[in-house]
């Protein structure tokens, strides 16, 4: 992985544990077996999003005590907090291997928003070569729990819009139900068709898709109060979009140059029939999780 600064861009050179930038003379470092990249005048505001995203995240009940746990993942045990969630992810993870990986081809995949590095840890043992990439480095919900896992790949603290890698270099970008976090859509999308080689990949796994604007910005607003009455805070700190709808995934494609293939992972009959139990209840639509695909133009 050639790594380049997150501030000008300029690729760096060092060796060990820290790179420096021959640019603009910003130096960074390994820490704990994870490389910081988090711009300095970035620094107080993602740690205070942090503060907020961790303790709702340890309070949900996510992580183990037990190695084996993140070894398995996305296999969970059904009685863990989270294993509906887990459930998801697995079936989205099945679908990803037979309809997507394929045609990724076996050369570099950065994992954005990798949490735990589960997925860069399957890549690992399907002959990838992953490079996992959140802002968390918790060592239970974070790229610090990666220390369970026995394949060794890069794990980079650093945020979308300025991806620490130098200009088409990896063969794809994997946005593992993340995107969501951005702030600006077109910017992110930008900054990963950057560092895509030609013909390189764009994947969007598990981000809300509605059809409507309105039921986005619904399921937002219920999900901050929710957050505020459960836990004190709306966890809106570093403020982000949270959804797709497909006009906006239509918009996307014309201002990029993308032309998005989908494929739908099967997540059971109940999960299919909620579109349906929306309209009889008279509540707003559920979110569809399409697994989006996009290649960079040659």
């Amino acid at each position: 992985m050639t790594f380049s600064c997150p501030v000008c861009r300029a690729v760096l050179s060092g060796q060990g544990g820290s790179a420096n930038c021959p640019s603009c003379h910003h130096t960074y470092f390994e820490e704990d077996g994870i490389w910081r990249f988090i711009r300095p005048e970035r620094i107080a505001a993602i740690d205070a999003f942090l503060r907020d995203y961790t303790n709702i995240r340890l309070a949900e009940g996510r992580g183990s005590n037990d190695p084996n746990f993140y070894r398995n993942l996305p296999d969970c045990p059904a009685d863990h907090p989270m294993g509906w969630q887990w459930s998801i992810h697995r079936r989205t993870f099945t679908c990803f291997v037979n309809a997507i990986l394929p045609s990724l081809g076996r050369g570099e995949i950065l994992d954005v928003g990798a949490g735990t590095g589960w997925l860069s840890n399957r890549l690992a043992h399907l002959d990838r070569q992953p490079c996992a990439i959140d802002v968390t480095c918790d060592d239970r919900d974070g790229l610090g729990a990666a220390r369970h896992f026995s394949a060794a790949w890069p794990r980079i603290q650093a945020e979308f819009d300025y991806l620490p890698v130098a200009d088409a270099s990896v063969d794809a970008v994997i946005f593992n139900a993340s995107l969501h976090y951005s702030t600006d859509y077109a910017r992110t999308l930008r900054e990963a068709l950057r560092v895509l080689r030609p013909g390189g990949n764009i994947v969007i796994l598990e981000t809300p898709v509605y059809k409507k604007e309105a039921s986005g910005q619904r399921m937002v607003e219920e999900r901050h109060a929710a957050f505020l009455k459960r836990y004190g805070t709306r966890s809106d700190s570093v403020p982000s979009i949270e959804y797709l709808t497909w006009p906006r995934l239509a918009d996307l494609a014309r201002e990029l140059n993308l032309k998005w293939k989908i494929a739908r992972p099967w997540y059971g009959l109940q999960w299919a029939m909620r579109p349906w139990m929306a309209r009889l209840k008279r509540k707003r639509e559920p979110s569809r999780f399409p697994i989006l695909r996009a290649r960079k133009p040659q």
